[in-house]
């Protein structure tokens, strides 16, 4: 590895604004780089195979060096937050795939039972006002 990888910030300027999509998308470029020992690709040696078209994709073609011009970035947008990256120098690779329950399932299950009853309106007054405004809103 020749070059350290390329700042968050730096994904932000060249994305336009910071999103979770986006540090999806840096958090998954590092790791691989990390995991397969690699740099950013300076020519064809490393593929990224993205399956959605969402923010994240900048992450990655910034820090991994991937570009559908390069024909090193392979678009299939099956709207997953999936990236596979492939080290063809050492034949090497890793699949990273967000988890499809949302985050506070893993957090703390009971609560993430009481916001659906509160988004689907089937919660008690009593039980409404354990759930802060914020988890109960739809924005």
């Amino acid at each position: 590895m020749t070059q350290s990888i390329k700042s968050y910030n730096e994904a932000v300027t060249f994305h336009g604004h910071a999103c979770p999509g986006l540090a999806l998308g840096y958090r998954a470029a590092e790791y691989a780089l990390q995991h397969l020992r690699t740099g950013r690709s300076e020519d064809e040696d490393l593929v990224a195979v993205v399956e959605n078209d969402a923010c994240g994709v900048d992450a990655i073609q910034l820090v991994a060096g991937c570009s559908v011009g390069k024909g090193n970035l392979i678009l299939q947008d099956f709207g997953k937050h999936a990236y596979t990256f492939i080290d063809r120098k050492s034949n090497r690779a890793i699949r990273l795939v967000q988890r499809p329950e949302p985050v506070i399932q893993r957090i703390d299950p009971i609560a993430a039972v009481l916001r659906g009853k509160v988004m689907d309106g089937t919660a008690t007054p009593a039980k409404q006002e354990r759930v802060p405004r914020a988890a109960g809103s739809s924005h």
